[in-house]
């Protein structure tokens, strides 16, 4: 019985000892594999460095925004960032992932788009969930459009380089990274049409929700934060 015991303590231990998993939405410059493999990116450095602050041991991996969300409803990540949806039991951060979404189109188009009934007769390519993610008024207008949703933002840019789309709806700081990277300054337009929208990271323990919060809070504070979004990344 006493070493039953001894190894259910010991196990015990092995169990604490094993790092949070933590997924996070793959996409440049937010978190991305650099050309060594190696993860890196804005939301990548400011969850690591809130982690290691509070003392955290974390394994980080990449997926695609629906991938994500799936694991994460079956807890099979601790934390996953960002999370725009809400789900029965989870925790979430205090609202800290900035996301502008606009409208692209190619930057020798010269298109009008100023407002939500500019977009229909248009044929549109989006991020998956972007229906639901920016709103019903956008979700009404599109159904008057020809639109689909595209998780990989390598097709996203070749179907409007080559011009099989008019436009592309997602977070302003991904498409104009990718944009400059892959084609270079002037080849996108960009039309903020919506309006910018903060999102958390979600949790499915309330200790690691409270630690996080706390962290979130001394990089705010000390300047890091922002440091962290005015990083070089190309």
């Amino acid at each position: 019985m006493k070493q039953l015991i001894l190894l259910l303590s010991f196990l015990s231990v092995l169990a604490q000892a094993a790092p949070i998993k933590v997924g996070l939405h793959d996409s440049a410059p937010w978190a991305y594999r650099d050309a060594q493999g190696a993860i890196t990116g804005v939301d990548y450095d400011i969850v690591k460095a809130i982690l290691q602050r509070e003392g955290i041991d974390a394994e980080f991996e990449l997926y695609s925004y629906n991938r994500l969300l799936k694991l994460f409803s079956e807890h099979k990540l601790d934390i996953a960032s960002p999370v725009a949806v809400p789900y029965p039991g989870a925790f979430y951060s205090q609202p800290y992932f900035a996301v502008q979404d606009v409208v692209v189109s190619k930057g020798n188009k010269q298109l009008s788009i100023t407002k939500l009934n500019d977009l229909k007769d248009k044929t549109i390519v989006a991020y998956q969930q972007a229906s639901e993610v920016i709103g019903p008024d956008f979700a009404a207008t599109i159904k008057k459009a020809y639109y689909l949703e595209e998780a990989d933002r390598q097709k996203q840019f070749e179907l409007l380089m080559n011009d099989r789309v008019q436009l592309v709806v997602g977070d302003a700081r991904v498409l104009a990274f990718y944009a400059e990277k892959t084609y270079g300054q002037g080849s996108i337009q960009i039309h903020r049409i919506f309006p910018s929208v903060d999102y958390p990271a979600a949790f499915w323990s309330a200790e690691l929700q409270a630690k996080f919060n706390s962290g979130l809070l001394h990089l705010t504070e000390s300047g890091e934060f922002q440091k962290l979004h005015e990083k070089a990344r190309l």
